[in-house]
């Protein structure tokens, strides 16, 4: 995937969301690094490895059925090169989940952070402006129960 930031930002959301709409949970784990951060309203979460990872999409991809939706969308605000580092990525999207023409829950900013490894654009870390009262579930429950996790600090 070569071309400017945005175009490649775009493209990971779109292959991101397309393979979490088809359950496609390998895919998804495939195009991501690790460890993984996913910063939430509430909390910070650690994902170390593609198992855990699945674990989590496969829980958000419930929730939206369980929702009823019938689309999910990203689409890049803005996104650029690091200028110190051109393997580096940031930007911004705003996330849709829909029912027909209507929003089921607000749009709603996300950050995120792609780094290039041998080549292929991997989703390093997402900031997502959505609190877990939502209704979208965004991680598996028993992961987190009872631990004091921490992740590294990222920008995302």
């Amino acid at each position: 995937m070569e071309g400017t930031a945005q175009e490649i930002y775009q493209g990971h959301l779109d292959l991101v969301s397309q393979a979490v709409w088809d359950r496609d949970y390998d895919r998804v784990a495939a195009v991501m690094r690790y460890p993984h951060v996913i910063h939430l309203a509430e909390s910070d979460h650690l994902i170390d490895t593609e198992a855990e990872l699945k674990l989590d999409v496969e829980t958000f991809r419930d929730s939206l059925m369980g929702l009823g939706a019938t689309a999910y969308h990203r689409v890049c605000r803005d996104a650029s090169f690091d200028p110190s580092d051109d393997d580096r990525i940031t930007g911004r999207h705003l996330t849709y989940v829909m029912r027909g023409g209507s929003y089921l829950v607000e749009p709603y900013n996300c950050a995120m952070i792609l780094t290039r490894v041998d080549g292929v654009w991997l989703g390093s870390g997402i900031r997502l402006a959505m609190k877990l009262t939502s209704g979208l579930n965004y991680l598996h429950p028993d992961r987190y129960r009872g631990t004091n996790r921490q992740p590294p600090r990222h920008d995302a």
